[in-house]
């Protein structure tokens, strides 16, 4: 099944033979399409003269087909083009679709197995029509005791659950959505989920996939089964945690609950407590049990549930107790631990941040971000934890330590100036001015070293924004941060060098405002490309697809951080007019691109340069 399913059987003779045939295709297609029909029919007459003996000769046909019939294909996206003097569908017809049809599944398993190998692989060329007459068959050869059929038309129906169309303005859409697959779920679950609780070979990588994909598909329609699949698939867990084998099995297992997770409390807040019921007791066991291989799973779906909890509902007794372990060194050694440790830290801190510093835990994350950052390997986690220590830990919490974290900042700074730690370091500046103010930013610095605040700016943050510009969140934060620079800094108007300094930091604010690049305060969502990303195992940090969540947005008052910008820059002007113009020559004169952008900026403001 593997070899097959993934491509690998490159050296079995039946792959070796459709190569060969292909590769004849393209010199002498004529001649070889019309040889191999000839033996395609008469395969095909000797199997219907005796069906019970000569079986194999309808298996051979169907293979010779799938040599000579595809012209162009991709595992992923199926067959793209055919052989034209080939009839496809017409073959379908009369020998895929009568032997899916048969009603006793254990005939012939070898031949129903490659009947549905061949309506995966043409999955493309199908009608609606056909692909709706399909779905109940693949679907009643779910329970055929051949593992070789069942695999196959779980691996078919998924395939299909993925297949697109070209949909109204070029916009891809899914063939077969959630109306479509609405009357078929009851069969469909059943079936997938008689394979998993079998005595032998239940954990079968291409069912729990199928599951997978099948609930996404569902999204709105899948409320009716919900309790039914939860149940089966929290039994699923608590089977593989004693005794974890098959990895992508696993995997999929858990995107399951993510995806089930994300579906029915994206839409109501309030199903999250019937979740954390079913969910919670295994959890707790493969934590108990330390299973490695589960934990960052399940600080995944910890971390969906905790942020999908209700604003009024707090943490809640269970997530209290859960948290102090969580800041246990030992978990934090573990590689594959961290990202989803640091994304479980940030929902707690999200949901209850008064709750966890009211319990003493604030020093613990401060130290668990210590660590995060001293090692390249998981600075970016400690940056997304230190985000969420200044979005949501209280002022009077965080000023004491803000001396010792930008310090840290600093001396990491000094020994690793890499691009992506400036990147990260940068927005982290630009984060805190939004929320604090810019003289915050410089009185901070400047306790540490007079001048070092301007000294950063000109040296490191400037110097970034004109070879490595931000986008989607990043940008409208760059775009905050800088907005308060220019325009809540007297500082840097008092002299010709400071002043010089503003124009530098102009210059950056419109680059990232004029830049197509920049999607502007936007998230990239997991949905942009649930079906394109191959969503699987990986050995160093498995993410669940369906268990992230867009970048979060720290100013979401902020609706139009360009337009602020602009108003925050006429105000100035107004204050002293005729100043600003000399300066705003001087930052922009080198790019007519930004002089261009920055007078757009203010005409679409309806605004004047004063």
């Amino acid at each position: 099944i593997l070899g097959d399913m993934e491509g690998s059987d490159t050296e079995s003779r039946r792959k070796v033979s459709q190569e060969l045939l292909r590769a004849m295709c393209r010199q002498f297609e004529a001649e070889t399409t019309t040889i191999c029909s000839e033996h395609v029919m008469a395969m095909l007459e000797g199997f219907a003269r005796d069906p019970t003996g000569q079986w194999k000769n309808k298996d051979a046909a169907i293979h010779l087909m799938l040599g000579i019939a595809i012209r162009a294909e991709s595992a992923q996206g199926g067959v793209s083009k055919t052989n034209d003097a080939v009839d496809v569908m017409t073959f379908f017809q009369k020998n895929i679709l009568t032997e899916l049809q048969e009603a006793d599944l254990s005939v012939r398993p070898m031949v129903k197995a490659t009947a549905i190998k061949f309506v995966s692989t043409f999955r493309n060329q199908f009608t609606d029509d056909h692909v709706k007459a399909l779905m109940p068959l693949l679907i009643a050869h779910l329970s055929s005791d051949s593992v070789v059929v069942h695999t196959y038309a779980a691996a078919a129906i998924e395939k299909i659950l993925t297949s697109k169309v070209d949909g109204p303005g070029g916009i891809k859409t899914q063939r077969f959505g959630g109306v479509d697959i609405q009357p078929f779920l009851n069969e469909l679950f059943n079936g997938l989920f008689g394979i998993v609780d079998k005595e032998d070979l239940n954990e079968n990588e291409y069912v729990m996939k199928c599951v997978m994909r099948a609930l996404n598909t569902s999204k709105d329609y899948i409320m009716p089964v919900t309790q039914t699949v939860l149940d089966k698939l929290t039994v699923a867990l608590g089977r593989v945690a004693k005794n974890p084998r098959n990895p992508h099995y696993n995997h999929y297992l858990f995107e399951s609950i993510a995806v089930l997770v994300r579906s029915v409390c994206s839409k109501d807040p309030s199903n999250t407590a019937a979740f954390e019921n079913l969910l919670f007791p295994p959890f707790q066991t493969v934590l108990q049990m330390d299973v490695a291989e589960f934990t960052p799973y399940v600080f995944q779906v910890l971390a969906q549930l905790l942020e999908y909890r209700p604003a009024d509902a707090g943490l809640g007794d269970a997530y209290t107790a859960l948290f102090p372990p969580l800041l246990t060194p030992s978990l934090w050694e573990r590689r594959g631990n961290v990202p989803a440790l640091t994304r479980l830290i940030q929902a707690y801190l999200g949901k209850g941040a008064t709750e966890i510093v009211a319990q003493g835990h604030f020093v613990g994350i401060l130290g668990v971000f210590q660590k995060l950052v001293s090692s390249r390997g998981t600075e970016i986690d400690a940056f997304n934890l230190l985000r969420s220590i200044v979005q949501y830990v209280p002022q009077e919490t965080l000023q004491p330590c803000l001396k010792d974290l930008f310090q840290i900042l600093l001396m990491k700074l000094q020994t690793s100036k890499t691009p992506r730690y400036i990147r990260l370091v940068t927005d982290f500046f630009a984060l805190f001015i939004g929320k604090y103010g810019s003289q915050a930013y410089l009185d901070q610095l400047n306790a540490i070293q007079p001048g070092l605040g301007l000294m950063l700016l000109t040296q490191v943050w400037l110097p970034r924004l004109q070879s490595d510009l931000p986008v989607r969140v990043e940008a409208k934060t760059q775009i905050v941060g800088l907005t308060k620079i220019l325009c809540e800094t007297p500082a840097l108007l008092a002299d010709a060098n400071t002043q010089q300094i503003w124009a530098q930091a102009l210059a950056g604010a419109i680059a990232i405002v004029t830049n197509p690049n920049a999607h502007i305060g936007t998230a990239f969502s997991a949905d942009d490309d649930a079906d394109e990303a191959e969503i699987g195992y990986d050995a160093t940090f498995s993410r669940l697809h369906f268990a992230t969540r867009p970048a979060v947005d720290p100013f979401p008052e902020v609706h139009d951080p360009s337009l602020v910008l602009v108003q925050s820059l006429h105000q100035l002007f107004a204050s002293q007019p005729g100043k600003f113009p000399p300066l705003v020559q001087a930052g922009l004169h080198s790019d007519p691109k930004l002089i261009a952008g920055f007078e757009s900026l203010f005409s679409k403001a309806g605004l004047q340069v004063i």
